[in-house]
């Protein structure tokens, strides 16, 4: 199917399909990638406090390296709750990578998967965004859908993008540089 996108505002209508494996490496890093975006001053302080603790510890010969352990456990905590979260989530789907479907479309997405469907409309999307690896709408702030980047082709994921920024762009109180390329 040819994906045909525009900017113009009488543009022939758009639509493709997306079929998708959803791994649990992509449910991690999407996961974690959330985090980062809903409190990145928070991470960024954390990070900060970490990196003078591990300095401390290097400056002082090694009398305080043990701060940079004490300081590295709520990270990773954080990081083994979100990974156990994840794979929760795939051994209650029966441990196999989800297969999902996304027709996109002018007016929003469909997503299908094996015993669900669901249907967001572009004024309904809560957020979107775009990692290296993926695209992530979410409906809700509880919720997203990943799109692995590697499950669409150049003029899909081009078309995605435009789509998502075209439609973060217009909505009020969004910002466009949610979306990063």
């Amino acid at each position: 199917m040819a994906v045909q996108a525009t900017s113009a505002p009488d543009h022939e209508p758009l639509s493709f399909e997306i079929a998708a494996e959803v791994r649990y490496g992509d449910a991690l890093a999407a996961a974690l990638s959330q985090c980062w975006r809903r409190a990145p001053t928070a991470l960024t302080v954390y990070l900060a406090g970490l990196v003078a603790l591990i300095a401390a510890g290097f400056l002082s010969g090694g009398a305080l390296a043990w701060l940079a352990v004490v300081g590295a456990v709520p990270g990773v905590a954080a990081v083994a709750f979100a990974a156990a979260t994840a794979r929760l989530d795939f051994k209650r789907g029966g441990g196999r990578p989800l297969r999902m479907h996304y027709h996109v479309c002018d007016s929003g997405v469909e997503i299908r998967a094996a015993r669900r469907s669901d249907w967001i409309a572009w004024d309904d999307l809560w957020a979107a965004s775009e990692t290296r690896r993926s695209f992530l709408l979410s409906p809700s702030p509880g919720e997203q859908y990943v799109i692995p980047k590697r499950c669409c082709d150049a003029g899909r994921a081009d078309a995605l993008r435009e789509l998502l920024g075209r439609v973060l762009a217009s909505r009020e109180g969004r910002r466009s540089g949610d979306l990063q390329a």
